[in-house]
């Protein structure tokens, strides 16, 4: 039955109870990229993103990453829906760690670090002990694939969705926190492509 409702927030509980995952998801982007972030539209956007995450899951892992990331993003020191986010990535990389490469775990960094870029200074130390076993590389085997298998795909992707997320206050920053490091992380940033932002900057300052 085709959903009638105009109000995208009418839209998300409709279809929620109802499982139209379709019209949620649709509803969901249409409300998240208008920027309407009343009360009320917070609530349901999270609500709904965390559905969707639910029937997604590992399935279609890049968008129910993503679902999880912009449920969050509603309230980004809520402990509860970081440890969502996180688990969600856990299981991810438990189920595929043997179709990893040492590159994909570098990728994980980035991810975490991206995840980081948009959680509140005053919520940093819970963020800490919630990230750290993936910034210790806990869920890591000992053994890796040498060549780029599909989870590797996927893995870059999340970290691509994710990227699309920030402000470009904070991609420069993240930029600039990832300079320092291994070049193999340095290489899995520049297939992510976080270093195009800063290279077209530089090209219209030459011209200018």
């Amino acid at each position: 039955m085709k959903n009638t409702y105009k109000d995208p927030i009418e839209t998300i509980h409709h279809s929620i109870s109802t499982g139209d995952c379709d019209a949620l998801s649709d509803a969901l982007d249409q409300i998240y990229s208008t920027g309407r972030r009343s009360a009320e539209a917070k609530t349901a956007v999270c609500f709904g993103y965390k559905a969707l995450a639910k029937h997604l899951g590992q399935g279609d892992p890049v968008n129910a990453l993503q679902a999880h990331d912009r449920a969050r993003q509603m309230f980004p020191g809520d402990k509860g829906l970081l440890q969502s986010e996180m688990s969600f990535l856990k299981e991810f990389l438990e189920k595929n760690r043997k179709e990893l490469t040492e590159t994909d775990f570098d990728t994980v960094q980035i991810i975490i670090k991206i995840i980081k870029a948009l959680i509140p200074k005053s919520k940093t130390k819970m963020a800490g002990q919630i990230c750290e076993p993936f910034e210790q590389n806990k869920y890591k085997t000992g053994q890796t694939k040498e060549t780029s298998t599909n989870a590797s795909v996927q893995l870059k992707e999340m970290g691509n969705c994710l990227h699309l997320n920030l402000k470009p206050e904070q991609r420069k920053a993240l930029v600039k926190e990832l300079a320092p490091y291994l070049p193999a992380l340095i290489k899995s940033a520049e297939k992510m492509g976080l270093f195009d932002e800063l290279r077209k900057k530089k090209k219209k300052h030459k011209k200018s």
